[in-house]
């Protein structure tokens, strides 16, 4: 039975809205005051790019920050770089070059988030084109439709940016991709993954074709799946085999032969698999894998991810490349999570190539996994971090703010970042 809400429930909820609503324009405001607190002249930049100096991430026309202050900034909002970076250029968009809806947005007549989508639009228009969205948009924002704000973007475009327009068109050709996203598991233990893509109308259609045609193969041949499992089957079993798409190359393109890490625990029908998205699937899956015609099987001896290897070199050999990679999974740099076959590998203590003995040393215990753009972070700012033990690192930023970056106990798991200023109990 349904009941009515009390006047004052809901007054209660409307208070919370506007207190949420406040704390995100002063969130906003502050971020403004950290830019200008952080600015960093033109004139020390060769060019408006990711560079130890400086970074735009608003439009033209908004300052520049320092870049490694803004992943301190990011960190102590609990995003990633780059998410931070984003909320940054946005805000920044907002202020410097959309500043009627700014007003608004600090007089609580149009929604953060709202303002936010307008701002995803502009970042790469001209000043001008920029301005005249900030005057059509502004006084009817708080109600306008998405559909209208995309229409006045395109006017906007069409009216000051007609090469703009024709570079968007080129980039929405050179944008088509398509992803397998191994490391985002639909869950633990389903054992499927998504496959995401962005293709030229002709290719989507010779695509559509061969799905349907592999489909219908399948489902004659007596395959009692649905209709959707059977597509899937027969993108899969074009890859192996190449049925439909009759590409050339200079190499063997015949077979699985994919490296898997498996770790097998006699007690769970569940395999652990580190290097292929990590997650868990069923031994049964897993075995199914092996037992598919033209899969090649490599078996590895076991890499011991406690044992301290060593060179004398400054170059880790593979051996030691992969232990560690094993080990760590994702960039140790807070609330990163890019994958470690994409990463560097970096010295805690750095190796002195010049006097070896006098340096850090090539081994597992002083070898972290960081992407590139931390990388250089913690080699040419104040970033810096220790490691009390595997899998743990405890950094300090430039402001002096400390995180613990934990790799997931168990394997695949993605690591997890908590502020140092109440340390988790170890």
């Amino acid at each position: 039975m349904r009941t009515t809400p009390t006047p004052t429930a809901v007054k209660v909820v409307s208070d919370a809205k506007a207190a949420r609503d406040a704390a995100d324009v002063t969130m906003l405001q502050s971020v403004v005051a950290w830019a200008v607190e952080f600015r960093v002249d033109n004139s020390l930049v060769d060019d408006l790019t990711f560079g130890i100096d400086g970074v735009i991430l608003g439009g033209v026309g908004c300052p520049l920050v320092s870049e490694f202050d803004v992943y301190d900034l990011a960190a102590v909002l609990g995003m990633s770089s780059e998410a931070g970076c984003t909320y940054v250029g946005k805000t920044l968009e907002l202020r410097y070059r959309l500043r009627r809806i700014w007003e608004q947005v600090v007089a609580l007549q149009v929604p953060v988030w709202k303002a936010f989508r307008v701002c995803e639009h502009t970042l790469t228009l001209s000043f001008e084109a920029a301005r005249y969205v900030d005057q059509m948009l502004a006084p009817t924002l708080r109600s306008c439709s998405f559909a209208q704000i995309e229409r006045t973007i395109a006017q906007a475009i069409d009216l000051f940016d007609p090469e703009e327009a024709e570079k968007r068109r080129k980039k929405a050709a050179d944008d088509r991709d398509f992803q397998i996203h191994l490391g985002q598991r639909n869950s633990p233990t389903d054992g499927t993954v998504d496959v995401t893509g962005t293709l030229s109308p002709e290719d989507a259609l010779d695509l559509e074709a061969a799905v349907k045609q592999g489909a219908k193969a399948l489902g004659d041949l007596g395959c009692d799946e649905s209709l959707g499992a059977r597509r899937s089957m027969a993108v899969g079993e074009m890859a192996r085999q190449q049925l439909t798409l009759d590409l050339e190359s200079g190499g063997d393109t015949g077979g699985r032969g994919v490296v898997i890490y498996a770790h097998i625990d006699a007690d769970s029908p569940h395999v652990s698999l580190d290097n292929i998205g990590g997650g868990d699937v069923l031994v049964e899956q897993l075995r199914e894998w092996c037992q598919t015609a033209g899969t090649t099987v490599t078996i590895k001896p076991v890499i011991d991810l406690n044992e301290d290897l060593s060179t004398k070199a400054y170059v880790p050999t593979a051996k030691l490349v992969e232990q560690v990679r094993l080990r760590d999974q994702n960039c140790a740099f807070p609330n990163c999570t890019r994958r470690a076959q994409h990463c560097d590998l970096d010295h805690r203590v750095p190796f002195n190539k010049n006097n070896p003995e006098a340096g850090g040393k090539t081994t597992t215990s002083n070898l972290s996994v960081l992407c590139r753009k931390h990388h250089r972070a913690k080699t040419f700012s104040a970033w810096d971090y220790t490691s009390p033990r595997p899998g743990v690192y405890d950094w300090t930023s430039p402001s002096g703010h400390r995180f613990r970056v934990v790799r997931g106990r168990r394997h695949g798991r993605m690591p997890v970042t908590t502020p140092l200023d109440d340390p988790p109990e170890p």
